[in-house]
């Protein structure tokens, strides 16, 4: 037990260091060298129509601005663009206010009458759309003007296949914030890195797009997940997934920490069934770039905190370290249960506390996720 702790903490502590440290300057130097070597794209092709799809529960707050919001849009010249929402067993008037704010507009509202999950709307509006390129958004998200031209004007490069927008969280005057913008800002330097070596993997939710050939259907039971595995489906066969960073959506950012650690478990879920279920994605003879960019970025981070609870747990075993592992499951049980009295905790202490909670509510999730455990429809997260 005491080889297995310790392997466990190493590995833990390795992927970590790798993940934060390590592999985000490494990428962006591999960025640069790319783009010196990159010669002039192929001629570009012509993009006939353009359809915005959302999957919409219980959203009726929000959604006649988000419909004003993708009708101010526009498209490339010459092509037809719409918005379908998808009313996810709505119990509430989401899709009557949808259609009030249309106001005569190319907008479609289909209402399901059970409630079943993102993954299983995203999935029924792609099959019925015959769009050229098919753009991926959320209720809560608001796009700049010119955000869809941006992603579409993206795709006109051939080899590009998907590109992902950039989303920028922005909390109302007065509100209370989380360092999670802070972390965003840096993980959209790197999702920019990897863009340029065509592998953007991890789109922003809020604001991404696909040719619609290329979209295969998502898992029913997927939670959290689409934004990654329909740009990585695309990555792995062949074709480029580009960043767009002139293509800007906003949103709020989470109300505080108790709301931003249950959509940090939701996404440890998805990750473990990521993690269980596409093996392909660790296929590094096959396509290096996307492999390299899911492990060092994805996967590591997904497994560092559960690797680092297993330590934990294991140290428990061995007589000397017994003290070191019960205080840090301890440490990790009160962050969670502290969560629940949403402190803001101001300068280093607060971000320190940010890191150590979410890493602990990611790893639950993903040790769900691992175990088979599926969440395809939740409780919308509370914004500022």
């Amino acid at each position: 037990m005491r080889t297995l702790a310790a392997i466990l903490a190493f590995a833990s502590a390795g992927l970590f260091l790798w993940s934060y440290i390590v592999y985000p300057p490494l990428v962006r130097f591999m960025a640069a060298r790319r783009g010196e070597k990159r010669g002039p794209s192929s001629a570009g092709r012509r993009v006939g129509s353009v359809e915005v799809i959302l999957s919409a529960a219980d959203e009726e707050g929000v959604i006649a601005g988000r419909v004003e919001n993708l009708l101010a849009q526009s498209a490339v010249p010459g092509a037809a663009y719409r918005v379908t929402i998808g009313c996810d067993g709505c119990r509430d008037r989401t899709a009557e206010r949808a259609r009030a704010a249309a106001l005569g507009g190319a907008v479609s509202v289909v209402e399901f009458p059970a409630r079943r999950g993102k993954a299983a709307v995203l999935n029924d509006l792609v099959a019925a759309s015959t769009a050229d390129v098919l753009v991926f958004t959320d209720a809560n998200t608001r796009f700049e003007p010119g955000a869809v031209a941006a992603l579409v004007e993206g795709l006109q490069d051939p080899r590009v296949g998907a590109t992902c927008g950039r989303l920028v969280f922005e909390a109302a005057p007065g509100a209370a914030r989380t360092p999670e913008t802070a972390y965003w800002d840096r993980e959209t330097r790197l999702k920019e890195a990897e863009g340029s070596l065509g592998a953007c993997l991890g789109a922003n939710g809020g604001i991404y797009a696909a040719e619609r050939a290329l979209v295969t259907p998502l898992p029913p039971d997927t939670t959290s997940m689409d934004d990654f595995l329909i740009p990585a489906r695309i990555a792995r066969a062949g074709r480029r997934v580009a960043f767009a960073g002139d293509a800007v959506a906003r949103e709020d950012p989470a109300q505080d920490v108790a709301a931003e650690v249950r959509r940090r478990t939701r996404i440890g879920i998805g990750a473990g069934q990521i993690l269980r279920r596409d093996l392909w994605l660790w296929n590094l003879a096959r396509h290096p770039v996307l492999t390299f960019a899911f492990a060092s970025r994805k996967a590591a981070r997904w497994l560092a905190p559960l690797l680092a609870l297993a330590a934990s747990a294991a140290a428990l075993f061995v007589r000397e370290w017994r003290p070191a592992g019960a205080a840090a499951l301890v440490v990790a049980v009160l962050a969670l249960a502290f969560a629940r009295i949403r402190p803001a905790l101001p300068g280093a202490i607060g971000r320190l506390y940010y890191f150590v909670v979410l890493n602990v509510a990611l790893a639950l999730g993903v040790a769900l996720g691992l175990l088979g455990h599926s969440r395809p429809f939740w409780t919308r997260t509370a914004r500022s």
